[in-house]
Parts: structure tokens; sequence; C-alpha cells
């Protein structure tokens, strides 16, 4: 009856301990598919205060399902160019900027100085920008050939009133 009571509680450990690995395991792997970002097209970020029809709704997830893949192959080329140690600079500088209230293009020339890029990055990440935003246009023009005139006067934004340049005389 001993050897009984001590052969289950052995096994009873044994599982415990498998079934612990087995979910240490599957939360690993969890981790690992949420680190990598989420592709954002830019010109499908719509206002809010758009209201599409479900016709629309429809063909901006077609356009989403479509151009997703060449963003993401874009933004790993992106990735790609910088080392790791240029990525955590780039992240630590972007926290920085954000914290000092740094938008638009400050924030990206704070970003930018941090990097350290050699020529060679240089001109690879303009190479890619250029065609992020060439890619960027192209969904842009398909997006607003879907939408109404209303639709296009909210996304449309009127110049900033009251930042006009001053003349040196």
């Amino acid at each position: 009856m001993l050897k009984v009571t001590k052969a289950l509680v052995t096994m009873a450990l044994i599982l415990a301990c498998v079934a612990s690995v087995d979910a240490a395991d599957k939360g690993a792997k969890k981790k690992k598919g949420n680190k990598q970002q989420a592709v954002k097209i830019q010109a499908l970020n719509l206002p809010e205060t758009i209201e599409l029809t479900a016709e629309q709704k429809e063909k901006i997830e077609g356009l989403k399902k479509e151009y997703t893949p060449q963003f993401a192959t874009l933004q790993k080329k992106n990735r790609d160019i910088l080392t790791d140690d240029q990525v955590k600079a780039r992240r630590e500088a972007m926290k920085q900027a954000k914290e000092a209230g740094k938008k638009g293009k400050e924030l990206r020339d704070a970003v930018s100085a941090s990097l350290n890029l050699s020529d060679d990055q240089e001109k690879q990440m303009k190479e890619v920008t250029t065609e992020t935003r060439k890619l960027n246009g192209e969904v842009k023009g398909k997006v607003e050939a879907l939408l109404t005139a209303d639709q296009l006067a909210k996304i449309k934004k009127p110049a900033k009133a009251g930042k006009k340049k001053k003349k040196n005389s």
C-alpha cells in the first residue's frame, strides 16, 4: 500500500511539473508573438467624425488586406537597417522627446540625432521612407476615391489660423 501511495504522489508531482513547464512555454510563445508591432497604415487612419457606410468599410478592409504585407515589408526593412544599440537609443530618445513635449519635426529630429547613423544607413533609411510615402500616397488616393465630398471635407484640414509667417522688414 505504501508503494502505491508513493507511486501516486510521484506521478502527481511529475504531472504538476510538466503542466507548469507547458504553461510557461505557451506563455513564452505568446510573449514572443506580441513583440512584433502591428502594421499601421497612416492613410487608413480616418477621423472618428467620418461615418462610413457598410460598403465603404468593406472596401477599406480590402485595402488593409491588400497593403498590409507591403507596409510590413517596409517596416521590417526599416528595423533591419538599425543595430540593436541604435534601436534602444531610438526608443529612449523617443520616450525623452515625448516627455519633453516635442512633436512632429522637432521630435523626429531629436530621435534622428540620437541614432548616429552611418552614411549608408542614412541612404537606406531615406529609400525606405520614400517607398513608404509613395505607398501611403497610393493608399490615400484609393481611400479618397471611396469617400463622398462631405467625408473628404472632414479629412482636409484647414490652414492653421494665426500662424502666418512674419516678413523681415
